[in-house]
């Protein structure tokens, strides 16, 4: 009997730890219909967003709620079933399933170094409507432009009749680019939330 109970105790989940499997297991982006719109919540080490918002959320996790306030609030309760996340707000329960890497969308912002030898930051705006633009931070003009993809291969055609062709790492979520503009070498852009 002894035995037992100094297994069960070796055994047994310390806090620390079930606040850590916890947050291991909620570190993903999750997808749901809220109010009949969607719903995307993205999870890192010490960082939530609601996708699509400009700003990270202050937030506050415990093992069974979530306080979330910034462009989008979120309050509720929830738990994990069957590898889905229940959240129930105060109108509705919200089923949220795992969204996949390969789903994420290529819409949104993409920021980083152009490429060239002065160091200029590049910013690139993709829309929904197979539409995108791209300029040179912090005030260059907008080249307007269009975009499609094939599997990991995305190519923009720009108004100044010059393109764009690169491959997209949805682990990482970055676009790598050999060529963007004249005396430009690789280039490569990541996805921003804020």
């Amino acid at each position: 009997m002894r035995r037992f109970l100094v297994l069960l105790a070796t055994l047994s989940i310390s806090p620390t730890a079930a606040l850590a499997q916890r947050d291991s297991v909620l570190t993903h982006r999750w997808v749901g219909i809220h109010h009949g719109r969607p719903l995307q919540l993205e999870f890192y080490g010490d960082t939530m967003l609601v996708v699509n918002d400009q700003h990270a959320l202050d937030y506050r996790l415990t093992y069974d709620s979530l306080v979330a306030f910034g462009d989008t609030s979120v309050v509720g309760r929830y738990r994990l079933v069957l590898d889905r996340l229940l959240f129930q707000t105060v109108d509705e329960v919200v089923t949220m399933a795992v969204q996949n890497a390969l789903a994420r969308p290529l819409t949104g912002r993409w920021r980083g170094p152009l490429g060239t030898e002065d160091g200029v930051e590049t910013e690139l705006v993709i829309t929904p409507d197979g539409t995108a633009r791209w300029r040179r931070l912090p005030a260059g003009g907008w080249t307007y432009g269009e975009w499609d993809r094939e599997m990991r291969w995305i190519t923009f055609t720009w108004s100044d009749e010059s393109e764009w062709r690169g491959q997209y790492d949805p682990i990482g979520n970055a676009m790598l680019f050999e060529v963007t503009v004249a005396d430009a070498g690789p280039t490569i852009l990541r996805r921003i939330f804020r």
